[in-house]
């Protein structure tokens, strides 16, 4: 019935028009503009045609259909609900609703939804896929594992749910299950830029180096053929070999992280660490400081640019980093006193 594809909700044509045919010419626009994937156009289409024949057909549903696919998620949920109320049998909109709440970073209520949906229809493969997601919100890796599991057993073809199932066991330091799911993967979709940058992290994690930087080296040749990029396999490589004291080799891979991603907070503190290592203090200092701008809450962007300043005889400046710091760690230390203060006390 319905499937995510990268986001997107896919639909047989002969679903949508079994609900909408032969309705209003508002009805039949949306239609054609759902097939050809024109979301908006659709969205306003299925409105209209709503209006005008009001719970008479389908374009509630598949309003919020399309405006899932324009990831406009309030909307989608509040045109969903209203047809959901007005079809209490509808399993496309119960698992719908369910997915929409995974989306908006709600795993407990998307798995409420979920398990009401089941009552209607049984989860389909990628129901199963979407609940492990879920759970991997809640960093639950064994229930996320179980139904990654499952969902393979219904659909072994299924490279995404593949994929999850090896983070899921790097999660889990499971290294070896990892290591397994990601060449699993490769064999499937020999592209697959995370897959080896994944390959790569959960050899690392087995501390196999020189096949962990093949794997990075794998994931940077495929990315640079791609049309689009990610930091994440030059900041692990650059990471990796700035650990191994290959600091020459570490800074031009880190140094393209952050242009790739400039405003992420690990790409600028591995180049500030990998230039402070190396005695190259000036470039240190600018990347650290741009990593405190991006992320003040973290105490060690605020620990490595006190040191720096202190390698730079600025005192002053290096004795304001270390108090806040020191009030980072105090901070972060009483919440999670409280924290478990909390949870004994249930």
């Amino acid at each position: 019935m319905t499937r995510t594809v990268g986001g997107l909700i896919v639909l047989g044509f002969m679903i949508v028009a079994a609900g909408l045919s032969g309705q209003t010419p508002s009805c039949a626009t949306g239609v054609e503009m759902f097939h050809q994937k024109r979301w908006s156009e659709a969205a306003a289409a299925f409105e209209l045609c709503e209006r005008q024949e009001p719970g008479k057909t389908d374009a509630l549903l598949y309003r919020g259909k399309s405006l899932v696919n324009l990831r406009q998620f309030g909307e989608a949920t509040t045109a969903l609900e209203n047809y959901a109320r007005a079809h209490p049998q509808s399993d496309d909109a119960a698992y719908l609703l369910a997915y929409v709440s995974f989306r908006q970073d709600k795993p407990r209520q998307s798995l409420e939804l979920f398990s009401q949906a089941a009552k209607l229809k049984p989860p389909s493969a990628n129901d199963l896929m979407i609940i492990a997601l879920d759970y991997v919100l809640l960093n639950d890796y064994s229930d996320a594992a179980h139904y990654l599991e499952s969902s393979l057993e219904m659909n072994p073809e299924d490279v995404e749910a593949r994929y999850h199932l090896g983070r899921v066991r790097y999660q889990q330091n499971q290294f070896d299950l990892a290591i397994a799911a990601f060449k699993e993967v490769i064999r499937r979709d020999p592209a697959n830029v995370k897959a080896y940058d994944n390959l790569g992290l959960s050899l690392e994690g087995k501390n196999e180096i020189d096949a962990a930087v093949a794997a990075y080296r794998k994931a940077i040749e495929l990315d640079q053929a791609g049309a689009s990029h990610s930091e994440q396999p030059y900041l692990n490589l650059g990471s990796l070999l700035a650990k191994s004291n290959r600091l020459e080799e570490a800074i031009p891979m880190l140094t393209r992280a952050a242009e790739i991603a400039p405003s992420q907070f690990k790409v600028h503190y591995e180049l500030a660490k990998a230039y402070f290592d190396s005695g190259r203090l000036d470039p240190a200092c600018r990347q650290a400081e741009d990593a405190v701008k991006l992320n003040p809450r973290d105490s060690s962007g605020h620990y490595l640019l006190g040191r720096i300043y202190q390698r730079l005889n600025r005192k002053q400046l290096a004795g304001e980093q270390f108090r806040l710091t020191a009030a980072l760690i105090h901070d972060k230390n009483a919440s999670q006193a409280g924290m478990a203060s909390g949870t004994n006390s249930r």
